[in-house]
């Protein structure tokens, strides 16, 4: 049995899949230092890019994500048994990444907690300011098919908000800010029980230097140089103008008769494509009329925050919203223009490819039947 298991919760838009992704490669590294991370030999199955156990974790808490059915939490029980007999398999420390762990509600946390069964489980947090994280969360849900403005996601955001600390922490449809009120989600896992608790800030750039907190928050700061570090930061996000072409996209393609695996093809290879381009506009920003607001909800988070048990691994002010440092002018119609040019692009390219292929398909019939 692990005498010691540390869960790494995220939250989103952390550079949780960064921290994975090193976590995977240097798995046998970490064995010899003293800390297993499990990575199940089953781990690319789906749409994964890299190992962590987040499936697993919906065949333990199932429907407690908003997003995950009952058949799917049914479908990944067994990954979860098989994650659990792993951990209690030997003793010394394990690590568990799963980022969705950062929305779940304190009863949740009990059910997780008894069925680890560990005395000692420590939780790392890794963390982003407001300015830098609501719009790659944005993003994101536009390049999930979404087709909402920023200026009205915000909006929503806000009245999640507004209904108070007793409705985040109870109400299974506000895990948004169950994750992102930082002061809330440490004072959740501290009073579920938690033997310590870190809050890592992102410092953005470089990556290496958000390696070098986590290695300290788990008590490996001798790793902080691992044998394998990935060159690129995964999960590049969209620039401003990509992210609004995407979401006049994706408000054409809900007009045809397209089916869902059809769109996110058309999405994947439109945004391969502006990942790919060297000159991509400039990154989103908030709103102007939002930036005061956004401050507010940023200095109550973190005055929250400092009253918990949390130690603050790198700088707080990291973490810490500033309208004045929004310094990044709008897309203009030229930069906007551009990126609709990339896009068309892409699905011309697609096209082409698979006319080829039927071309070729032709023929290969036309030399079988003669």
């Amino acid at each position: 049995m692990a005498t010691r298991i540390i869960l790494h919760i995220g939250v989103q838009k952390s550079g949780t899949t960064f921290l994975q992704q090193v976590l995977q490669a240097n798995a046998d590294a970490l064995v010899k230092a003293g800390v297993r991370y499990p990575v199940s030999p089953d781990w690319a199955r789906g749409k994964r890019t890299v190992a962590n156990h987040e499936w697993a974790s919906y065949g333990l808490l199932g429907a407690e994500f908003p997003w995950v059915s009952h058949d799917r939490a049914s479908e990944e029980a067994a990954s979860w048994q098989t994650l659990l007999d792993d951990v209690k398999s030997r003793p010394g420390t394990v690590l568990l990444s799963a980022e969705a762990l950062s929305v779940i509600r304190t009863s949740a946390i009990h059910r997780l907690f008894d069925a680890l069964g560990a005395d000692d489980i420590e939780v790392v947090i890794t963390a982003r300011s407001l300015g830098s994280a609501l719009p790659s969360l944005w993003q994101q849900h536009i390049r999930n098919g979404r087709t909402v403005s920023f200026e009205t996601y915000l909006t929503g955001l806000a009245a999640e908000r507004e209904k108070g600390r007793d409705h985040i922490e109870t109400d299974r449809s506000a895990h948004l800010w169950r994750a992102f009120d930082l002061g809330g989600l440490a004072r959740r896992w501290s009073d579920a029980g938690a033997a310590r608790l870190s809050i890592i800030t992102t410092p953005g750039t470089p990556p290496h230097l958000l390696w070098q907190r986590f290695a300290e928050a788990i008590g490996l700061p001798a790793f902080a140089e691992p044998p394998t570090m990935p060159a690129d930061r995964a999960h590049t996000g969209l620039t401003a103008p990509e992210t609004l072409i995407l979401a006049s996209m994706n408000a054409a393609i809900r007009q045809t008769s397209w089916s869902g695996q059809k769109a996110d093809w058309i999405r994947q290879a439109v945004t391969a494509r502006f990942q790919a381009r060297p000159q991509r506009g400039n990154k989103i920003v908030t709103p102007p009329e939002w930036r005061e607001r956004l401050a507010e909800w940023s200095e109550e988070d973190l005055v929250a925050l400092q009253a918990t048990p949390a130690q603050i691994v790198g700088d707080i002010e990291d973490l810490r919203y500033a309208p004045s440092a929004e310094a990044t002018p709008p897309p203009t119609p030229e930069e906007i223009a551009r990126a609709g040019a990339e896009a068309a692009l892409a699905l011309a390219a697609v096209a082409l490819q698979e006319t080829l292929i039927q071309r070729n398909i032709r023929r290969l019939r036309h030399r079988l039947t003669t």
